[in-house]
């Protein structure tokens, strides 16, 4: 279930919100579990194994923390048995994808709250307080659920049982959720028939410009399609009363790719810097530890994104690039920004060739493309046709992802003004759901 759905909005949403809001403060933690798996359940009825999967990895891993309540459980070799076994089935499918035909589907959300679970195990071992509805409740938590944002335990356990309902919070909440709303239907889905277009001429009949415009029109699609999530999730959480981290900070308007990673899916970055990087040795022993801990964790990141050899080549490309900037050329990136300001963008955009292409040789003749190479039977006016039908879309992700509008929404948030825009969007998206099919929420695949 997608929270642009009508089925969310006008249903499950406003039903759990009544029931939520009328519970004594104690039952909170519960209802959050309940309202997991009901939510997740609705959105697997074709596949109602998914379900039962989630309910292990839930439970497995609340047997984990209480054993780790006791100190004498605390030992290495079981932490590392309970997270390999935690991890299991998403390995199982993340590999898959490196064998030719054997490629397994991937169970909805499974990404995201294996790592919560993960996350979970290692606060429980190192000390954490745990208690298991407060476990299950984190990893339940349906605003984040299938997307994250990945969450400090700590902070889940202790926003999910003693929750902050009152009225402004709501109101920041729903203002937070619109917007997120209005990213991902106004912005990103009307993003995807670039990409669209594309595919149906096929990457070697398109002119170098519209080879150029998929990219750009991807690059901004991906971005507002998990900014939108994630903005969604954070004002659920605000209208139950829990404060949810954020995700994003511009990372378009980066300086270098080192930055960029700072600034886009931030939750993710933390939880491989705190769960690999840093327990691999990170750069306290050495150039040599520090590259082969860097390199596990853009490896590690690109399996994570997706089951195929085009994803460790990705995660190889940002290994490159940010080792490149820490022993080369980020000096000369800090000192000129502008410089940084057209690199970022430009290798960041090439990187999202391997999401948007089937496999090396998908991904090589896209890059031919890209550069001049290839094409036959091209139509060099072609990009002005798809141009002319998505250039207000590219506009609002160009202006969109600056700081601008923040800071302009910034003056007028809260006042009736807002309101008013607020409501306008909110029925422009019901508006564009309900007269086109409706695009996924891209990370759902990752």
């Amino acid at each position: 279930m997608s929270f642009n759905s009508f089925g969310f909005l006008f249903l499950f949403f406003p039903i759990f919100f009544i029931l939520y809001r009328l519970l004594p403060q104690k039952y909170c933690a519960l209802a959050l579990c309940a309202g997991g798996l009901v939510f997740y359940g609705l959105g697997v009825r074709s596949a109602p194994w998914q379900l039962l999967l989630l309910v292990f990895m839930t439970g497995f891993a609340v047997l984990g923390c209480a054993l780790f309540q006791r100190k004498r459980m605390r030992r290495k070799w079981l932490l590392a048995l309970w997270t390999a076994i935690t991890a299991a089935p998403l390995a199982a499918v993340k590999l898959s994808g490196l064998i030719p035909g054997k490629a397994l589907s991937l169970p909805l959300g499974l990404s995201f709250y294996t790592f919560q679970a993960i996350a979970f195990l290692v606060y429980a071992w190192r000390g954490g307080e745990t208690s298991p509805v407060g476990v299950a409740s984190g990893v339940l938590m349906f605003p984040k659920l299938l997307s994250g944002p990945l969450a400090e335990p700590g902070e889940l356990q202790s926003a999910a049982a003693a929750p902050k309902r009152n009225n402004t919070r709501l109101d920041a909440g729903l203002e937070e959720f619109i917007l997120g709303l209005a990213c991902k239907v106004i912005v990103a889905d009307h993003l995807a028939g670039i990409l669209g277009q594309i595919r149906v001429r096929g990457v070697e009949s398109v002119s170098v410009p519209l080879a150029w415009l998929g990219v750009l029109g991807y690059a901004l699609r991906l971005y507002f399609d998990f900014w939108g999530y994630s903005r969604m999730a954070v004002g659920l959480g605000k209208m139950l009363g829990m404060n949810l981290p954020e995700n994003f900070d511009h990372p378009y308007c980066s300086k270098s790719v080192s930055e960029f990673w700072r600034r886009w899916h931030i939750t993710l970055g933390r939880w491989f810097r705190t769960y690999v990087y840093i327990p691999l040795g990170g750069s306290r022993n050495g150039l040599g530890r520090m590259l082969l801990s860097t390199l596990t964790v853009w490896l590690l990141t690109g399996v994570w994104h997706g089951a195929g050899w085009n994803y460790v080549l990705w995660g190889l490309m940002m290994f490159v690039l940010i080792m490149g900037e820490r022993l080369l050329y980020g000096e000369a990136l800090r000192k000129l920004p502008v410089l940084g300001h057209l690199y970022l963008p430009l290798m960041i955009s090439l990187s999202w060739v391997f999401f948007i292409t089937d496999g090396p040789a998908g991904a090589a003749a896209y890059f031919a493309r890209l550069f001049g190479s290839g094409g036959a039977g091209v139509n060099t006016r072609d990009w002005t046709e798809v141009l002319r039908a998505c250039w207000p879309y590219l506009a609002l992700g160009l202006v969109g992802s600056t700081p601008l509008p923040a800071r302009l929404w910034k003056r007028i948030s809260g006042g009736a003004a807002a309101w008013a825009l607020l409501f306008c969007l909110f029925w422009v998206c019901m508006y564009f759901t309900a007269t086109a099919a409706g695009d996924p929420f891209l990370y759902f695949s990752f």
